[in-house]
């Protein structure tokens, strides 16, 4: 049995009872490049294109969502609640308390990582 997500990818390989392959592997083998990849990893049920960060929780001034860095500062940029054409850019320090960029929106705190060394 296949899944078929939105997009009219599906997860899984059916079998003709005689055992013939259907669409999804036929479009696979005369597909390329980015097209290959979406499909194969839609066959094994792996959504290519899907951004962790989207499933995040909500940072609040308890729980604030954790911005890492090499450096002492970074800039984050949120969607004005009312308008998400519009964002908003702030400064992040390390060791500042959780900050919120926009009323109403998520806390934002430093994590500092140690220097890869790759930087100027």
């Amino acid at each position: 049995m296949c899944k078929v997500f939105g997009n009219g990818l599906s997860t899984g390989t059916s079998f003709a009872s005689s055992g013939a392959v259907t669409d999804v592997d036929a479009e696979i083998e005369h597909a390329t490049g980015l097209e290959r990849k979406q499909l194969e990893s839609s066959k094994q049920g792996v959504d290519l294109f899907h951004e962790a960060w989207l499933d995040a929780p909500f940072g609040t001034e308890a729980n604030p969502v954790e911005v890492t860095s090499e450096f002492s500062e970074r800039i984050v940029g949120v969607p004005d609640p009312d308008d998400d054409s519009t964002v908003w850019w702030g400064m992040i320090e390390e060791g500042q308390p959780p900050k919120q960029i926009v009323e109403g929106g998520e806390f934002f705190v430093l994590k500092r990582l140690p220097s890869s060394g790759g930087h100027h």
